[in-house]
């Protein structure tokens, strides 16, 4: 009986198959182009690029390429790196997953916006943590309503951060400060690649005086977009407008609210306002009329 045909047997050559494809130097997986020293040790190009001589046995690099280590390396599965995680992939599906994964190891969020958590553990444990420990800034509605005291001293430009688990997606809210540019500026990321079928709105309000509201209503982004902060769909407010609907106590209440597009009612195309009409048709007489 062959050596790989016991579940133990095919185990140990898929693992010693995963360490021929390892770089020995960085110990990370090696795609195309793999190169060699002239006594047969691999090396991946990052690696490559920043050295002059095998690490291994201080010998020059070979000129010839491993067609067959290559070859190998675009079609073996395989493990993701993160402790626990069952996922086998190509590498460049693998190199999408890693950044997601939800065994990878995390400091809690909520620590970089208001500090002192020192929660560490699996992506996928985030959100019961936050649920347990941060539970004014969590919520399973598709809306929160927030009484924000305003803080002219705070130097971080994320002001506040808030997790919205509705529609079976989480929804990432950031509220931050662009004291350059002088604005205030909402967005929400969710995970989810069609992130426009859900949008978010921003209700500023003051409890005292209906008559004051200011309302934005912008598309929600997907949270693999690296320039969201950047995107033209975020909601920016004049911080001048902002500031004058602090309240008596110099606090800002806002609610946020998430929905999904498809339930939004077409608005109808206005028609020209009676007063417009008027106005347009009470025609200045030119001089020879009024004679």
């Amino acid at each position: 009986m062959s050596s790989t045909s016991s579940p133990a047997g095919r185990k140990y050559h898929y693992e010693s198959l995963i360490k021929e494809l390892t770089c020995t130097k960085c110990k990370k997986y090696m795609k195309p182009p793999i190169y060699l020293c002239i006594d047969g040790h691999s090396i991946c190009g990052p690696c490559f690029e920043k050295s002059y001589q095998c690490h291994v046995c201080k010998k020059e690099y070979s000129q010839i390429r491993p067609a067959v280590l290559e070859s190998l390396a675009n079609k073996v599965l395989f493990p993701c790196t993160n402790k626990g995680c069952p996922k086998h992939a190509t590498l460049p599906q693998l190199e999408q997953h890693t950044p997601h994964c939800q065994y990878r190891i995390i400091n809690c969020f909520m620590a970089r916006v208001y500090g002192e958590c020192t929660w560490e553990g699996r992506a996928g444990e985030w959100m019961d943590h936050c649920f347990a420990e941060h539970k004014k800034r969590v919520t399973e509605l598709p809306f929160i309503t927030v009484k924000d005291k305003w803080d002219a001293k705070r130097t971080e430009p994320v002001l506040n951060y808030f997790l919205l688990k509705c529609y079976d997606k989480v929804f990432n809210v950031y509220q931050i400060y662009d004291k350059r540019g002088g604005r205030m500026m909402w967005t929400v990321l969710v995970n989810d690649d069609q992130a426009e079928k859900f949008y978010f709105e921003v209700d500023i309000f003051l409890t005292n005086m209906p008559s004051k509201r200011i309302i934005y209503r912008r598309p929600c982004k997907c949270e693999k977009d690296a320039d969201f902060l950047e995107h033209t769909q975020n909601i920016y407010i004049p911080v001048e407008n902002v500031f004058s609907m602090l309240d008596e106590g110099e606090c800002m209440n806002f609610t946020v609210r998430i929905g999904e597009v498809e339930n939004l009612e077409l608005l109808e195309t206005p028609t020209e306002s009676e007063s417009m009409i008027l106005l347009n048709s009470n025609e200045v007489p030119n001089e020879n009329e009024t004679h």
